[in-house]
């Protein structure tokens, strides 16, 4: 759907052939400003029953005249990959989300639709409220045990979508998910001081992204990108700009250096890559049986302290002085460039 000069009450009343329906709140901004997520209520029970909930959410990207990146990353080529990645989060949630079940949840599709208001391009992304769906919860911090229900979400997802293929096709998506990757992230290598994991960086991110093995990957797996029942017994995901094809522990070892303290992981951090392992075997068994996967996790288990290490050149380069760069992260990097 495309309108010009119209405000987002016109386009969400063109949508829903409907006025009956009201702003609640806005939930966050996007990153460099790029616009806002906000949820909206229906006021007509008619229009909560055709959309199953009686909330819903609105992203809005609305793109800045002037880019202020939080780092001083501001660049046409930033610019660039925001604007692309809200089309690929469109895309993954129009054709991929439906193939998602209770155990890698992810919000409802809704639809989608593009306007102008006073010469500025906009966007609209429509999409359930998961909420109302019991995930009303949300952490930056998790505990061990808490943890555990990400993996499992991970485990699902990765072994969902996961093919024997060098060329894994995902039309529509990154053809390297993660927002980090080296390809897209020259500007930071450039800046890394001289040293091993500059040196090698190619050589990891070639490692990564010849794999045998490759499925879907969520991208951005961060503890702030799901949400959880208010007991913990359950969890969703959100945020689906980065996904596309790669190695199922690029998710996870950012997942684990996102919500886990430096103590945590240097104790945890095995006991919970072999629980990712053992759930990523079970669930390869429900959805690819036709796949061994012990040849999968083999090959997955020799490419943690690379992803690791690929993930570190990022910050290097973007925000060296970053806490998630601590001792623990150093030495797994030191640990995987050894091995090459």
């Amino acid at each position: 759907m495309n309108l010009n000069n119209a405000s987002i009450d016109d386009v969400l009343t063109k949508f829903f052939g409907s006025p009956n329906f009201e702003k609640k709140e806005i939930i966050q901004s996007l990153w460099s400003g790029y616009g806002e997520i906000a949820r909206y209520r229906f006021t007509s029970q008619s229009l909560a029953n055709n959309y199953g909930n009686r909330q819903f959410i609105v992203k809005h990207i609305t793109p800045p005249n002037e880019v202020m990146h939080p780092r001083g990353w501001a660049s046409s080529v930033s610019h660039q990959r925001k604007l692309d990645s809200y089309q690929i989060e469109v895309n993954f949630y129009k054709h991929w989300a439906k193939l998602c079940n209770d155990n890698c949840l992810v919000p409802t599709f809704l639809g989608e639709c593009s306007f102008t208001k006073s010469e500025q391009a906009s966007q609209l992304i429509l999409m359930s409220d998961l909420d109302c769906q019991g995930f009303q919860a949300r952490a930056t911090v998790l505990s061990l045990q808490q943890i555990k229900l990400c993996i499992r979400w991970l485990a699902h997802f990765h072994a969902r979508f996961l093919s024997h293929s060098k060329s894994l096709s995902c039309e529509g998506l990154w053809p390297i998910g993660s927002y980090w990757h080296l390809s897209t992230r020259q500007d930071e290598w450039q800046v890394m001081p001289e040293s091993s994991l500059k040196v090698k960086a190619a050589q990891i991110d070639k490692l990564l992204n010849n794999c045998e093995y490759k499925t879907i990957i969520h991208g951005d797996a961060k503890v702030t990108n799901f949400c959880f029942t208010r007991d913990y017994s359950d969890v969703a995901a959100v945020d689906f700009q980065y996904v596309g094809s790669g190695v199922g522990v690029k998710d996870l070892i950012y997942l684990i250096g996102s919500c886990l303290t430096e103590r945590d992981c240097e104790t945890s951090f095995s006991k919970l890559v072999n629980e990712y392992f053992e759930l990523l075997e079970q669930a390869l068994c429900l959805y690819q049986p036709h796949l061994d996967p012990i040849l999968v996790t083999k090959e997955w288990r020799s490419l943690v302290d690379l992803a690791w290490a690929d993930f570190e050149r990022f910050l290097v380069g973007w925000a060296p002085n970053h806490q998630k760069r601590n001792q623990f992260s150093q030495n797994i990097t030191q640990r995987a460039l050894s091995n090459i």
